[in-house]
C-alpha cells in the first residue's frame, strides 16, 4: 500500500479520512453473504502461484494468509514487487525515497519469509511508485517473462480505487493473456472507500477464502515487518500508512478475491 498523492486524489477521490472502519464490515451483509470457499481448497489444481503487488505490504494485506496456505502445502509461490513504495513519505525528509527504497525491500523479504517465500522466489522491478499507469505497458512487458503456462496470478484489484493498483491489474491481465495465465485480484483500498450497506455485492463474483489460525497468525507477523508504514511516535515522523484502524480491516479470518 502507498500513500495517495493530491494528484492521485484527483484521480481516486474515494480515497479520503479514516474511511470505514473494521467494526462496519463485521455488520457487512453482502460481505457475509459471500460464497465461502477454504483457501487450501482454492489452490487446488494450482501449479504456481504469481502474487504481482504494487507496492511492498500490498501482498501481504490482501493475500498474505494464501500465501502462507500455499507454501503450507508446498505450493511454489513467486511474488513481483512492482515498485519500492519509495514515494510514500513524499514531505518527510526523513523517509527520502532512497532510504525507502532499501528499507521497504528489507521489510517486503522479512515479510514473505515469515510466509514462507524465499528471497530468491522475489522479483522487485522499480516501476515508479505513483507512475504504473504511465508505464503500463513496459510492466506488462516485464511480466511476461516471469510467468508460466498456467500459472494463477494474484494482483490487486481493477476497480481499487488507487491509480498504482489499478494499472498494475491491467498490466498482469495483459500478460496473462500472453502467457496462457489465469488472474484473480484481491481488494486492498477498497475496504476504505467501499460501501458495507448496500444490499448486493459491488465485487462481483467475489469469494470469501477462509483462511487457518495458523495462516491468520503468520499473515499477523509479516504485516509487522512493514515499520516504515505503521506508528511511529518519535518527534518529526510522518503519519502512518498503516495505522491501526487500516490494519483492522485485514485483521480478518478470511481474505476476498474475485476474477
Amino acid at each position: 500500500m502507498a500513500a495517495v498523492s493530491l494528484a492521485s486524489q484527483q484521480d481516486a477521490p474515494r480515497i479520503a479520512g479514516d474511511g470505514v472502519p473494521e467494526s462496519a464490515w463485521q455488520r457487512s451483509a453482502w460481505l457475509a453473504a459471500l460464497p465461502s470457499l477454504s483457501a487450501q481448497d482454492w489452490l487446488t489444481g494450482v501449479s504456481r502461484l504469481v502474487v504481482v503487488s504494487p507496492h511492498p505490504d500490498d501482498e501481504a494485506l490482501g493475500c498474505g494468509g494464501l500465501i502462507a496456505t500455499a507454501r503450507a502445502i508446498g505450493l511454489p509461490v513467486r511474488v513481483v514487487s512492482v515498485t519500492d513504495g519509495e514515494a510514500c513519505y513524499p514531505d518527510s525528509p526523513v523517509w527520502p525515497a532512497e532510504r525507502l527504497r532499501a528499507v521497504r525491500r528489507q521489510e517486503l523479504e522479512c515479510a514473505l519469509a515469515l510466509l514462507g517465500v524465499d528471497a530468491d522466489a522475489i522479483d522487485t522491478l522499480d516501476i515508479g511508485d505513483g507512475r504504473v499507469a504511465e508505464r503500463e505497458s513496459a510492466l506488462a512487458h516485464a511480466l511476461a517473462p516471469l510467468l508460466h503456462p498456467g500459472d494463477r496470478m494474484l494482483t490487486t484489484w481493477r476497480g481499487d480505487g488507487h491509480p498504482d493498483h489499478e494499472a498494475t491489474a491491467r498490466a498482469v491481465e495483459r500478460a496473462a493473456v500472453e502467457r496462457g495465465a489465469s488472474v484473480m485480484q484481491f481488494p486492498v483500498w477498497a475496504w476504505h472507500w467501499l460501501s458495507p450497506d448496500v444490499p448486493v455485492s459491488p465485487l462481483l463474483g467475489a469469494q470469501r477464502l477462509v483462511l487457518t489460525p495458523a495462516a491468520c497468525r503468520a499473515k499477523a507477523a509479516a504485516l509487522g515487518c512493514f515499520v516504515s508504514q505503521l506508528h511511529d511516535d518519535r518527534p518529526g515522523m510522518p503519519a502512518p500508512i498503516l495505522p491501526p484502524h487500516v490494519l483492522e480491516r485485514f485483521d480478518r479470518d478470511f481474505e476476498v478475491v474475485l476474477p
